[in-house]
């Protein structure tokens, strides 16, 4: 439970020796857990934020917008999903997603300069606009120094940008004692990434932990009837769908729920290439959730709670 003194903290050596993670996904988790006081939660499922979060985010919004906060504890999504409004969308997945009845919050990470995109911004606003046309919308963009100029249009949106380090001196404020065991480590390996954001993130892994190549994930068996299979191999995965119809789940290497959504749309945009007449354009991925029925059936899939499965459908893509 968020808040338990029995809670103890994964290290950030434990943490990249066991997954095979880049800085950004590696100070969403320690921030995430410092921010729930508890373990990384799967992806786009509710949480609820420790007391010590709570106050970390009502005064980033208000140091952000200006305006209070609305007053009430709010839900919080870590890889907050907005889907596709149609099949052959990507859809977005912000890092963040603070909720309340009349409000949504969105929070972007970035420590690389290298995955900025333009145009992520403007799409997450209007993703989301999209699915909570009723609501305003507040964007915060967290990034290594870097200028991010954004000016929304709309009445309903805003937008702040933030860098890492005009954090430091809050985070060290509120989590200046530990209250339980290795969350001082959490603390001071969130801080280090941040004060290192000038080194490669190559560099940066090998100093800390000494060894540039974390451990491989562990691996889940297959079911009998549903196959999962590597990446690499996803297109054979979906033309034995074609041949069988039978479901499959595909096993992808995702740091985050953005790059499951864009590997979606990959293999989509290449089953949908299969000539016309093709039996191969009847399969289509699509994203299993811990919510769907059955179980997982990949590894990524046990661990994050979201999975690109195959299916065989009636009416071909087009």
């Amino acid at each position: 439970m968020p808040g338990s003194d029995e809670f103890e903290y994964e290290t950030p050596a434990a943490l990249l020796r066991r997954l095979k993670l880049g800085r950004e996904e590696f100070c969403q988790r320690l921030l995430t857990s410092l921010l729930l006081h508890a373990p990384y939660p799967r992806w786009n499922s509710r949480s609820a934020l420790a007391p010590i979060g709570l106050d970390f985010l009502r005064r980033l919004h208000e140091r952000n917008f200006g305006d209070g906060w609305p007053g009430d504890v709010p839900v919080f999504v870590d890889e907050f999903e907005l889907a596709p409004r149609h099949d052959a969308e990507k859809g977005g997945a912000p890092d963040y997603a603070v909720l309340w009845g009349d409000r949504l919050w969105l929070i972007e990470l970035k420590t690389e300069k290298a995955s900025h995109r333009a145009d992520q911004v403007p799409y997450y606003f209007e993703l989301a606009h999209h699915h909570y046309p009723n609501v305003r919308i507040d964007l915060t963009y967290l990034t290594s120094p870097m200028d991010a100029p954004f000016e929304p249009d709309p009445s309903w949106a805003r937008y702040a940008h933030e860098t890492w380090g005009e954090l430091t001196d809050l985070i060290k404020e509120l989590w200046a004692d530990p209250t339980a065991p290795g969350q001082q480590e959490v603390v001071d390996g969130l801080l280090d990434a941040i004060d290192s954001l000038n080194m490669k993130p190559r560099e940066w892994m090998a100093r800390f932990t000494g060894d540039a190549t974390p451990a491989a994930p562990e691996v889940v068996p297959a079911d009998a009837q549903v196959q999962a299979v590597e990446e690499s191999d996803a297109m054979g995965l979906a033309q034995a769908t074609a041949d069988d119809h039978q479901q499959r789940g595909v096993e992808v290497a995702a740091a985050s729920l953005e790059e499951l959504l864009q590997r979606r749309l990959e293999i989509r945009e290449q089953i949908a290439g299969a000539p016309p007449g093709s039996p191969l354009r009847h399969v289509r991925p699509w994203i299993w959730r811990t919510e769907s029925t059955g179980a997982p059936l990949t590894a990524g899939g046990a661990q994050t709670g979201m999975e690109i499965r195959l299916s065989w459908y009636r009416s071909p893509l087009t």
